[in-house]
This record gives structure tokens, C-alpha cells and sequence, in this order.
């Protein structure tokens, strides 16, 4: 069984660490018989700025909003490249569409492959066109028929007019003219027009290549140069400013080293010398030759005397790369340390960031690591050292200091075994081992606060929660810049991120069941299988790219009706959990039984996969959940197979239920995305780690399993009526108001989208915010309002369609919204819907029905005026054309209008494709009403060249949820152990002028706090002049975590009094002081102590009749004494001789006084003699 198990030790000693509040997530030990692997990060050594260029996609974006905001600006796609506007190689990605929402959320650069304008793969059939067609030029570009064309040449090569069309219609219609760079060819050694390899001497590639880029490049800045001196309008009047336009290439399949040096030599020579050089690295062999490549094109520069170019890998990895975060690292690393952009591959279809996401707004386990490396904007990065160089499938990380912030953060992850059995290297339970030097030349020596977060791989369509903290530790010391930490990995798929800051006023913990967050997994190879189910082994090293990682290089298949898999877990707590199993199937949704200890609890659900070619087919992995209701203790949960015949990969089991709430998650400042002058602050005013919004913002990126009501709870410390503006998913929905000084929250149940959602957070300067957490409030969802689609008024096309084997509700749903494609049953026998769009020509155009729009109405007044998240469970089997390794999957445009089909548009999203029209999945849509009808529909024109969501068609409709956006109001709690007030006494309450008088102050707290009491140095005392006679009000004031408390006291500065005389209250003094207490009495003798001591007390007092007094009582106690010799009479009678013995002892006394007197000269005669 291979289970998330952490276990953490530190550079200094356990003991030390445990002293520190060191902790681990350890739920069982490392493998022994696996050393530790140690990835060596040296602070001291700085590497640059950070670029962020690895987070690029080819055709990563579908369509406007496919993926979702949320989803793109958590990613912080940097750069992508798509298709030319109007570019028939695949139905969607169209650059134009797109490219509001792509720079609107993180992006910089939009490339355009420019040969995609073509329809098939190769391009042109793979030769080099000729003239053999005319484009109409000669009208302006918004004319329709601008770029359509008639067969027979016109003395033109076709591909310099279609060169032309592009760049115009980009340039003509952008508002991001600088942002956009231009592909002539993509990959023209291999199949497409110049295949020569890497034979440079070839003519194909020597004359006619190097010519038509000659020819290209010129085209282009010729273009360019037009609408930058306005002799072309841009229909928003925006001109480019640039010098010329970015063009790159020349985009080999490769590294060719002979083409390249031709290539350089030649532009150069030509002036036509690329901004950024391109080529590709797809092989998993690039993981330990990029670098040798990388060298060798730099020094090719040097040999030309040619400055660095900018370099963009633009495809990279393989199908086992994508959603895989312990392989997207080792990639990202290497691209990063060399400093230039990437982009993932695009093997399956457009719209899901290459794999990078799941379902249609949720995070995947590539998300999260593209989150976790986009979160780097703006670091500068450091050097970072590998026991693996230029290795495949091995421990490789990337390691940054944001110096405004104080934090370091190293991103690390694919530990891997070295087995010559490439199937069990698995890379389970390896301790890794970060090793950290200089942390003291970026300002973290002393103590500091260590936390790891945990991504796991979940397939490339399983859903990924918020990855949790695995190891913490609080306040260690860092050693002459030295701190080890070490977390065990949980298999080489995962990625980890950890965070040092100063050492925080928060405190750590890891993500166990005390936290709520506890979780476990394990092979479904590694269950107990029965009823025909069996494992099988995979190997992730084949030679081909069309193989997807297996988790734990296995799986389960022939899982079919009677098949079992059970797995025996031990959970810690009584409570709610969430059973997740990662799995592929043909393409069509299904259900797994589910039992518990030998009971069946309910069905897991599970929706359709990729499965349109054997690479994905059974591969192409999501997941499927279900809750149950375990007891602390050992139990079996068994899954049961079905004829859904589908495969199972991982089993994972989370916590639901804990002590802040169901699925509760936190999201500490140090894990914020601040811009715009905020920052995390550290003056040890109790908010050391929190974020001072400081009049900019603080970005949450949380994951939310089901959309519904969350409970957003903000922890701040803000004096009393500032205010924190919160949004969520860019809709404004509360302003949080303090309502006391110091440490608070302030809870708003919003309605949240399933999958991820954008917290926004914004106030002045002196707002700091500790954390966001999030919890959902699943009782509050029945203010919910749900509409079946079926049972809506429908208009036009629209028609209720229904499949018992849906997932639908109701097992019904609406289809014909909008237009309505053309659709035939031609796709493959047994690899999942066989639905394909009829094409009119070769250029795959679709045959749409656009007079007969359908459209769904909801009755005025079932949806109150407000404003909602309004949750659409939809479908979307459409697909257009074929590709050889594409699917030609297009999003659909499905939009809300107020009161009639004319009405005024309300909100509008693309829908991505879900596999089968029986499959649905969840979109929110955000938008207010005011109670009137809701029309929904499709009303684009089709064909209009605004991307795919133009052919005017809407997906399938099952069901709307209809959420107010926020509802109740805004809850607010104090800290409960805030400082609540302060104590003030004066002894003595009288002073003489010129003197202080003594404080006493002592500090009050709520919720059983222990008082304090304070020093002279921890308070300030306002009010008081010692030279001023008379009462005074003296006003004393304290501070802790930013809130002050005061209170007064009253003090009397006196006149200084006359001098006064201690004499005789000193000799009674020394008297007392040369008595010996063996001479008297123990009750007399005490008599004298007692008041010596309150005598010397009385020296310090400045009134004579105290001192006269003091000296009078001693004296008079003095005389009092007893000695113990007289001591012997009845107790009741006086120990003072009686007056009728006087005579006889005044003799006796004589005589002994003669004795003692002749004795004494005598003594002092034999002194004087010796």
C-alpha cells in the first residue's frame, strides 16, 4: 500500500526541532531500505529574476472563458500559443476570441501559429503550397469576404497571402498589438514543406526554406509598419508601438544543430534574425539532453557575434508529462534555470491548460504545481543543485526569495527509485532531504517557520483539493544560514512546495484529523481484488509519447459487473469522509457500488473520459466521489464493479468533518498572491506574517468540492471601523467593517463555484489579514433555488432528450439551445461517442441550423430579484472534423437574457466539451436579475469568426441552481484572548514634588487568560509632571497585537518637606543593634526586634513625628527587656527586685564589684610586666 506519509527532521537536532514547535504529518515511517535523496539550495547564490516562462500552453485556451478565469489566473499562464483568427486546423483556440481574458489574467505573450490556419495535419498535405489560389485582399478586413479565395493562382504564393490575411486580421482587431508574437512555421524539418532533417546543405532547406523565411519575415514587418503609421486602422484605434513585430522561429520538431547554425548565420546576414528562437523538446530524453542543446544554440550565437535571442520552447513533455506534477518540476526546473518560456504540448484538445485542469472549473494535481510556480512572479531565483543532472524521472526543484516579503520558497518533487525494473521505480516513501544554505544573505538567520505543502497526483481529470501541510515546523534556528529539512515523498508523481518566512505570530500545524484535513491513499493494485478483477503493471519509460502515467506504475482492470476491489483502512475520527478513486473508462458515465464493512452505503458516480483513441481510451483518468459516515477504527470500503467496465488507478480517503467545519481549509498570508503594495509585514507588533493590505490586494485561490454556500472566514488585525472589500470570482459580495481594535474575523456565506475559486481582498494601509479559511455550510444551500430544464418552457429547436444511463437528474435534459449542429454517428466503433459534426467542405466548416433558435425560459418570479451564482449542470458532445491526435472538440456559448429572447444580456460562458452528451458537469454563471423571465440560449451568428461559442450553438442543459451570491449577513468575533484592559495602581499616592511614583500595572485578557503583570518599559504614562504641585490625573497606556488599552490614575505631588533629625532615633537604633539576644527574654527580645525594625523603616520618612515616634518605641521597648536570670520568679509576680530585699542586694553587688575591681589590677600588673 502506498499512503501519503510524511515524516519530517531538521539540520539541527530532534530535540532542538521539538523545542522549536517542529511537527510532521507522519502516519508511518520511511522506507528503510530507501536512503535519503538530498536536493542542495544555495541562498547566497542568486540566478536572476524569475521568469515564469515554463507556464506556457500550446493551445491551452478553448475559447473566451474555457477554462475559466479563476482557473487561467490561479494557473498564471504566461505565455500560449493558438491558432490565426478564423484558422480552420482546429475548431477553437482562435487567438482573437480569446485574448481579452488570456492578458486580463496573468498573461504576456499570445504567439500565433500562423501555418494552423490550414485544416489539415500535415499542413497542406504536408508539401509547400504553390499559386494555386487567389485571396481576396483588396477589400477591407471586416468585410466578410475578406480571406476567402477561388482556386487558380495570381502570381502570388498562397501562403504569402495567407500570411497576409492573419497578420491583418490580428492587427485590425486586437487591442494587444504589442503583446503578440507571429510562428511563420511550426516543425518545418519534419513533415511539413522543408523535411530535411538536419541536413542543412539540402536545397529544400539551404534555397527554398531560408528564402520563403526571408520572404515571411519581411511580409510581416511590412504589415506591421502599416498600422503603426496609420496608414491601416485598428477598428479600437489602438496602433502598435513596438519598433517591428516579435517573430520567431524557426520551430524545428528538435534541436538541429546544423539547420540552427545555417539559420543564424544566414538572418543575420539577411537582417531577417528571429526575436525569439523556437524549437521543440517532446521526448522524454529532453529531461538530460536540453541542456547540451540549450549550450550548443548559445554558442552558435557566439560563433555569429549575435546577442541572446529570447528563446521559447513552444512544445514540450509528453502525454505521461501532462497533469503529472512530479514531472511537470523536472521540466519547469531546467527551462527556469536556463531562463527561458515553455509550452506543455498539446496531444489531446484545447481549452483544459494541456491537461493541466479537471472537469470544468476544478483544479488537477498540473494545476496546482502551474499555480505554485506562477506564484513566483516577481522572486528572484537561486542556485539550486540535483544528486541527478540532466536525468530522466528524478528529484529536480527550483528555488526563489521574495526579499519584499521575507519568504523563500523552493518548489521540488520527482524522487524516483533507480531499479533496472523501470516498474518499481515508484519513487514511494524516499525521505528527500532540501538542504538549505545562505538563508542568512537573504534575511532569514534566527528563528524561522517551515512549512510543506503536498500536491499528489489524481490523473489528468481528477479532481485535486487544496494540497496539504505534510511538515511544520515553528520557530527553528537557522545555523550560520543552514537549516535541512526533510519530508518524505509520497511516490515521484507529486511535487512539494516549501516556505520559510521569519518566524510568525500564527501557529503551525500540519494537516492531520486534529486540523480536519487528514487523508490517505492507495494503489487499487495494491486492494484486495475479486470477482475476476486483476492488476496490471505499467511501465512508464515506452519509447512512444502516447502513454499517460499510471499511478504507482499499475492499475486494476476487467472491473466489471461482479469484480471487486476493498481496501482496509484505519481512520482516526468518527466523522463525515470523502472516498475518491482516480479512473478511466470508454467514454460513457457509470456507477460503482460502494460498501462499508460488508454493508453497501450508496453509488459513486462517475462521468465520462476521454476515450476517442487508445492512447486515452481506459487512460484518460478523472475522478469520482462519494461521502461516507465512518467511525474511528479499522474498516473495509469495497468498491463494486458494474458494466460501465471501467479501470481503477488510486483510491484516496479525505477528512471531511473536523473542529472548523466541514471541508474546512486555511489559507495562511504567507500562501497569498499580493499586488499592488501589499505586502507581509514582520514588527513584532503581534502580526509578525501577516499581509498589510496597504491600500492593494490579496489573492486566495480555493478549492471548493461542490458549489454551494462557504462559510469565508477573514482573521485580521485592523483598528476599529476600517474596512476590507472582498469579491469573489471578480464579483463584489461584502465589505468587512471592524468593529473593535486588534486581532478579529468577520465570516460571509458566499455561494461558491465547484472546483476553484478567486478571493479578493482589499483595504488601506494598517489592514493586515493573518488568514482566509474556508468551510462549507451545507445547511445553508436550501436557500438555494433549482430549475429541472426539462420541466422550463421551451422555444424554437429546444427539446427534452433523456438516458437512463446519465448522470443527469432526473435522467432528463434540454438540447437545441441556440442553433443547432448537423450531427451523424461516425466516430469510432467502442471508443466513446461516436456523435460527430457534418462538415460542408474541406475546411471542416460545420452544418449548423441556424432558423430555428432554441430557447429555454424560466417563468418570471421563480427567480427573485437578486443577485446569483447560478450553478448550470450541462453536456457537450460536439465535435468537429477529425485530427490524428487531436480530438476536434469546440466549447459551446450558452447565455442568459432578462425577460424575453431580445432581452438584455445578463451573463454568457463557454462550456467545454464533457466527452458525451450523457455527461454532465457543473459552470457557474454570475449575474444579477430583477425577477423577471430568464431566457436561455445561444444568440452569436454562426460563422462569424469570434471563435467557436460563434457558430451560435449552447450546450445541454439538465438543471440550474440558482444561489444568492451572499447570504445573511456579515458575522463578526473578537479575539477571545485579546487584550481587553489594563490595571493601574500608585504607591504611596503621594510623592514629593520632583519625585515619580511607583506603578503597579497590570494587563486584563478575555477567554481565562492569565493576567500580567507589566515592566516600566512595556507601558507609557502621559499626564504627569513631577514639578507641579497638587493632584494629578496620570493616563497609562498599553499596546499588544496593534490594540492599545488605558487607564487613569490619581497621584499628589507634595511640597518637599523640612529636613528632619534622625539622631536620636539612630542611637536607639545602635543601642538595640549591641544587645545579645541570649541576655533576655525571647518574648522581651522580640518586643525590641520588632520595633527596631519598624525604627529602621522609619528612616526613609520625611516627618519628624514618625521618626520620633519610631525612636520612642525602641527605646521604650529597649527598657522592657527581661533578663533571663530574673526570669525565674512566679510567673505572676514582677521580675524587678522587692523594695525589703534592697539592702541585702545592694551589698551583694558591692562585694562582687571589689572582687572584679582586684582582680582586674592584678591582670593588668602581669600585662604591663611581660
Amino acid at each position: 500500500m502506498s499512503q501519503w506519509r510524511h515524516r519530517a527532521v531538521t539540520g539541527v537536532t530532534v530535540a532542538a526541532m521539538m523545542l522549536c514547535g517542529g511537527a510532521a504529518a507522519s502516519v508511518a515511517q520511511a522506507d528503510e531500505t530507501k536512503p535519503t535523496q538530498t536536493l542542495s539550495v544555495n541562498y547566497a547564490e542568486d540566478t536572476g529574476d524569475f521568469l515564469g516562462g515554463a507556464s506556457g500552453t500550446l493551445y491551452g485556451l478553448g475559447d473566451a472563458g474555457s477554462p475559466t478565469d479563476a482557473i487561467l489566473d490561479g494557473a498564471r499562464v504566461e505565455n500560449s500559443s493558438q491558432k490565426p483568427p478564423t484558422g480552420t486546423q482546429h475548431p477553437s483556440g482562435d487567438a482573437l476570441a480569446l485574448e481579452d481574458q488570456f492578458f486580463a489574467n496573468g498573461g504576456n505573450e499570445l504567439a500565433v501559429y500562423m501555418q494552423d490556419y490550414y485544416p489539415d495535419w500535415s499542413y497542406n498535405g504536408g508539401q509547400r503550397p504553390g499559386d494555386d489560389r487567389s485571396y481576396v485582399l483588396d477589400v477591407p478586413v471586416t468585410d466578410p469576404s475578406y480571406g476567402t479565395y477561388t482556386e487558380g493562382g495570381n502570381g502570388t504564393w498562397d501562403y504569402a497571402e495567407i500570411t497576409e490575411i492573419v497578420v491583418n486580421k490580428i492587427l485590425a482587431n486586437t487591442k494587444h498589438p504589442d503583446n503578440y508574437t507571429f510562428i511563420p512555421f511550426n516543425e518545418p524539418d519534419g513533415g511539413n514543406w522543408y523535411n530535411t532533417g538536419d541536413d542543412a546543405g539540402n536545397p529544400l532547406f539551404a534555397e527554398t526554406f531560408l528564402d520563403d523565411w526571408d520572404a515571411e519575415y519581411r511580409l510581416v514587418q511590412e504589415i506591421w509598419n502599416q498600422y503603426k503609421n496609420g496608414e491601416k486602422e485598428n477598428v479600437y484605434g489602438v496602433k502598435p508601438t513596438a519598433d517591428h513585430a516579435v517573430i520567431a522561429g524557426p520551430g524545428d520538431t528538435g534541436w538541429r544543430q546544423n539547420r540552427s547554425d545555417a539559420f543564424l548565420a544566414h538572418t543575420k546576414e539577411t537582417g531577417t534574425l528571429p526575436d525569439v528562437f523556437v524549437w521543440h523538446e517532446l521526448g522524454k530524453d529532453s529531461l538530460k539532453s536540453y541542456r547540451n542543446h540549450y549550450n550548443a544554440y548559445r554558442e552558435l550565437e557566439r560563433k555569429h557575434g549575435i546577442d541572446p535571442l529570447r528563446i521559447n520552447i513552444t512544445e514540450y513533455g509528453e502525454l505521461r508529462d501532462m497533469g503529472v506534477p512530479g514531472q511537470l518540476i523536472q521540466w519547469m526546473s531546467m527551462f527556469e534555470d536556463t531562463k527561458v518560456q515553455a509550452e506543455t504540448a498539446y496531444w489531446n484538445y484545447a481549452g483544459n491548460l494541456s491537461d493541466n485542469m479537471a472537469r470544468a472549473n476544478s483544479a488537477n494535481a498540473g494545476w496546482w504545481q502551474f499555480k505554485w510556480y506562477g506564484d513566483l512572479r516577481g522572486t528572484r531565483t537561486v542556485k539550486v543543485t540535483s544528486e541527478h543532472p540532466d536525468s530522466i524521472d528524478n528529484l529536480q526543484g527550483i528555488a526563489a526569495i521574495d526579499t519584499a516579503n521575507r519568504k523563500a520558497t523552493v518548489l521540488y518533487g520527482g524522487a524516483n527509485d533507480a531499479n533496472a525494473d523501470a516498474v518499481q521505480n515508484t519513487g514511494a516513501n524516499i525521505p528527500v532531504k532540501v538542504h538549505l544554505t545562505g538563508l542568512d544573505a537573504v534575511g532569514l538567520d534566527g528563528l524561522v517557520d517551515v512549512e510543506v505543502r503536498e500536491n499528489a497526483f489524481t490523473g489528468p481529470d481528477g479532481v485535486a483539493a487544496t494540497p496539504r501541510v505534510v511538515n511544520a515546523m515553528s520557530g527553528v534556528q537557522v545555523e550560520n544560514g543552514t537549516l535541512d529539512v526533510t519530508t518524505v515523498s509520497v511516490d515521484r508523481y507529486a511535487s512539494y512546495q516549501l516556505v520559510i518566512t521569519p518566524h510568525q505570530d500564527r501557529t503551525l500545524s500540519v494537516d492531520d484529523a486534529e486540523a480536519g484535513r487528514w487523508a490517505q491513499a492507495v494503489e487499487a493494485e495494491d486492494t484486495e481484488l475479486g470477482g475476476g478483477a486483476q492488476s496490471y503493471s505499467k511501465t512508464p519509460m515506452t519509447g512512444g509519447w502516447s502513454d499517460f502515467i499510471t499511478s504507482g506504475n499499475g492499475d486494476v482492470g476487467n472491473f466489471k459487473t461482479g469484480g471487486t476491489a476493498t481496501w482496509t483502512v484505519d481512520v482516526p475520527v468518527d466523522g463525515t469522509y470523502r472516498f475518491q478513486i482516480i479512473s478511466g473508462n470508454v467514454g460513457f458515465t457509470g456507477t460503482n457500488g460502494v460498501a462499508v464493512d460488508g454493508e453497501k452505503v450508496g453509488d459513486l458516480q462517475l462521468g465520462a473520459e476521454l476515450a476517442m483513441k487508445g492512447a486515452a481510451k481506459w487512460l484518460y483518468r478523472g475522478s469520482g466521489e462519494i461521502e461516507l459516515q465512518l467511525t474511528a477504527g479499522t474498516h473495509s470500503i469495497q468498491l463494486q464493479g458494474s458494466s460501465m467496465d471501467n479501470t481503477l488507478d488510486k483510491f484516496l480517503l479525505y477528512q471531511v468533518s473536523g473542529a472548523d467545519g466541514e471541508d474546512a481549509v486555511t489559507y495562511p498570508a504567507s500562501q497569498f498572491r499580493l499586488s499592488d503594495g501589499a505586502g507581509l509585514v514582520y514588527e513584532n507588533d503581534g502580526t509578525n506574517g501577516f499581509a498589510d493590505l496597504n491600500g492593494g490586494s490579496a489573492e486566495v485561490f480555493a478549492h471548493v468540492w461542490n458549489a454551494g454556500y462557504q462559510d469565508v472566514t477573514v482573521t485580521y488585525n485592523a483598528p476599529q471601523g476600517a474596512t476590507i472589500a472582498m469579491s469573489v470570482n471578480g464579483m463584489e459580495v461584502a465589505a468587512l467593517t471592524a468593529e473593535s481594535d486588534g486581532l478579529q474575523s468577520s465570516t460571509v456565506k458566499v455561494a461558491m463555484a465547484e472546483g476553484i475559486n478567486q478571493v479578493t481582498l482589499t483595504a488601506g494601509a494598517g489592514v493586515r489579514v493573518r488568514d482566509v479559511r474556508t468551510a462549507r455550510d451545507i445547511q445553508e444551500n436550501d436557500a438555494a433555488i433549482t430549475v429541472e430544464a426539462e420541466d422550463m418552457t421551451l422555444g424554437g429547436g429546444a427539446q427534452v432528450v433523456s438516458n437512463d444511463s446519465s448522470n443527469a437528474s432526473g435522467k432528463g435534459w434540454v438540447t437545441g439551445l441556440g442553433n443547432q449542429f448537423e450531427t451523424q454517428e461516425t466516430g469510432a466503433e467502442g471508443m466513446g461517442d461516436r456523435t460527430r459534426v457534418v462538415v460542408i467542405d474541406s475546411n471542416n466548416t460545420p452544418s449548423v441550423v441556424t432558423d430555428n433558435k432554441g430557447t429555454l425560459t424560466i417563468p418570471a418570479g421563480t427567480v427573485p430579484a437578486g443577485t446569483y451564482n447560478a450553478v448550470v449542470s450541462f453536456s457537450n458532445d460536439a465535435f468537429i472534423g477529425r485530427h490524428d491526435y487531436n480530438p476536434q472538440i469546440v466549447d459551446l456559448g450558452l447565455q442568459v437574457r432578462s425577460g424575453s429572447a431580445n432581452g438584455e444580456e445578463l451573463a454568457r460562458g463557454a462550456f467545454r466539451y464533457t466527452y458525451s452528451d450523457s455527461s454532465f458537469l457543473n459552470r457557474s454563471l454570475e449575474f444579477t436579475t430583477d425577477g423577471s423571465a430568464l431566457v436561455l440560449g445561444n444568440w452569436d451568428p454562426a460563422g462569424s469568426g469570434a471563435g467557436a461559442v460563434s457558430w451560435g450553438v449552447a450546450p445541454q442543459v439538465d438543471r440550474i441552481t440558482f444561489y444568492p451570491v451572499v447570504s445573511g449577513a456579515v458575522t463578526h468575533a473578537a479575539d477571545a484572548g485579546a487584550l481587553t484592559s489594563i490595571e493601574v495602581t500608585a504607591e504611596p499616592s503621594t510623592v514629593q514634588i520632583g519625585a515619580w511614583p511607583q506603578l503597579d500595572v497590570v494587563a486584563k485578557y478575555g477567554d481565562g487568560v492569565d493576567p500580567k503583570t507589566l515592566s516600566a518599559d512595556q507601558y507609557t504614562v502621559d499626564g504627569f509632571d513631577p514639578n507641579t504641585l497638587g493632584e494629578q490625573t496620570l493616563t497609562v497606556s498599553y499596546s499588544e497585537g496593534r490594540v492599545t488599552r488605558a487607564a487613569e490614575v490619581k497621584v499628589e505631588v507634595a511640597e518637599a518637606a523640612a529636613p528632619v533629625d534622625t539622631s536620636k532615633l539612630d542611637e536607639a537604633i545602635a543601642s538595640a543593634e549591641g544587645l545579645n539576644a541570649d541576655d533576655y527574654t525571647a518574648e522581651s527580645f522580640k518586643a525590641v526586634q520588632d520595633a527596631l525594625a519598624a525604627a529602621k523603616d522609619a528612616l526613609g520618612s520625611q516627618s519628624q513625628s514618625d521618626i520620633d515616634q519610631a525612636a520612642n518605641n525602641l527605646n521604650d521597648a529597649i527598657k522592657a527587656l527581661v533578663r533571663k536570670e530574673a526570669a525565674g520568679t512566679d510567673a505572676g509576680h514582677s521580675t524587678k527586685p522587692s523594695l525589703s530585699n534592697t539592702g541585702a542586694a545592694v551589698g551583694a553587688a558591692l562585694a562582687a564589684l571589689a572582687v572584679c575591681l582586684v582582680g582586674g589590677m592584678a591582670m593588668l600588673r602581669s600585662r604591663r610586666r611581660r
